[in-house]
């Protein structure tokens, strides 16, 4: 007798990835459960930066448009400046651009996101942690005890995944291999009317503060976003220090630290296998999918999200092409692009900010300013550097 499904695919996880996921699939007719620890809308540790081919996702899967998100507030603040600097003390380059950059509240983007997916008819369980995911007979355990069984369940539930964990348990993945390119990101939100003066409009890239990673002063409408990240294993000073420099260096008051908040973060944690008998898969920050040079999570959680749920929907009846047409996106779209970043990286940090003292980086930087933005908006690929040609700015139009 064949167990009686509770619904065709269960999504642990509400925030970016896995409403992305809900939403495609329940447009597309499926049975979605989204389950999250959390209540929404909730606090959510992250700058916020929507690069322009992430908007290119959110507008052809949500079926919004650039002007839609500003006059639902959803898009907070634009920037068409920015600048990097060693410390703050030297300014490497300042870098005026006709991409922007957008930036988001993160509490108000991911509600708005899974209430989509609720209004194209997802169910969804808030305030109520799973505790345990069994991936043979794809069933999840809730803090209740109840438990739910599904054809298909998707991990979209960050870098502590409960997914991820049991991918662990059957030896998919170590910890040691999970914890090797894991980063910590610090961050505290300054309310705007606390500051002196007005001076904190573009967006501030800062190095020097910690090693194999940057600090940042993120400008929101009503408050900045001061943080840092960096990559675990090259960092032996304690990160609360290197934020509070970072603090002195934007010569802010101290106690601002008081509202500290820090969190895992993925920084080239992608290599391993996502997917298990193609019932089980993994995607967002539970994959390791964050570019592993700047941080940037957005766009990667809803194009993962996106890959799963089409090959889902389009093989619901082959287990095995399902898992197939998972990895193939993957392997052709993803992760050239992540795998490149990596190299990058590894020059970026390895050699300009070691071997050259920043100068050779300021060169390149004061010279290729308009590539790296390209790069940040996503408009330049990270493999050979070469243009994506998305007509990006068409967008914005």
């Amino acid at each position: 007798m064949s167990k009686k499904l509770d619904h065709d695919v269960i999504i642990v996880g509400a925030g970016p990835a896995g409403s992305t996921a809900g939403y495609i699939l329940s447009k597309l007719g499926l049975n979605v459960l989204i389950i999250d620890k959390e209540t929404f809308p909730r606090k959510k540790l992250c700058g916020g930066g929507v690069t322009l081919k992430a908007l290119q996702l959110i507008i052809k899967i949500f079926g919004e448009t650039y002007s839609s998100l500003k006059q639902k507030n959803i898009i907070n603040y634009i920037t068409n400046e920015s600048e990097i600097t060693y410390r703050r003390s030297k300014t490497i380059v300042k870098i005026k651009s006709e991409y922007p950059l957008i930036f988001v509240d993160r509490s108000i983007y991911d509600n708005f996101l899974l209430q989509k997916a609720k209004n194209i008819g997802a169910e969804v369980i808030e305030g109520q942690p799973v505790k345990s995911v069994n991936l043979d007979e794809c069933s999840v355990s809730l803090s209740d005890g109840t438990v739910l069984n599904s054809r298909f369940i998707i991990g979209a539930d960050g870098p502590n995944s409960v997914v991820r964990r049991e991918f662990s348990r059957k030896g998919l993945i170590t910890q040691k291999q999970w914890s090797h390119n894991l980063a910590t990101g610090l961050e505290v939100f300054i309310d705007r009317e606390e500051l002196k003066n007005d001076e904190f409009k573009n967006f501030i890239m800062g190095f020097g503060i910690v090693n194999w990673g940057y600090a940042w002063m993120i400008p929101k409408k009503d408050k900045i976003a001061v943080g840092l990240g960096a990559l675990n294993r090259k960092n032996r000073k304690n990160f609360k220090n290197a934020l509070r420099d970072w603090i002195s260096c934007l010569n802010l008051n101290p106690s601002v630290m008081d509202g500290l908040s820090s969190h895992p973060v993925p920084y080239g944690n992608f290599k391993f296998k996502p997917s298990y008998e193609g019932k089980v898969f993994l995607i967002g920050d539970a994959g390791g999918f964050t570019c592993p040079l700047f941080g940037e999570g957005l766009y990667l959680a809803k194009k993962t999200a996106e890959f799963v749920a089409t090959a889902i929907y389009n093989n619901i009846n082959d287990n095995k092409a399902i898992e197939e047409a998972f990895l193939w996106n993957l392997k052709k779209r993803i992760y050239p692009n992540l795998e490149a970043s990596m190299t990058l990286r590894k020059i970026f940090f390895h050699k300009f900010f070691s071997a050259f003292k920043f100068k050779l980086a300021g060169a390149f930087m004061r010279r290729y300013n308009h590539m790296i933005m390209e790069i940040m908006v996503g408009d330049r690929s990270f493999k050979w550097l070469k243009r994506n040609n998305l007509n990006l700015l068409e967008l914005i139009k």
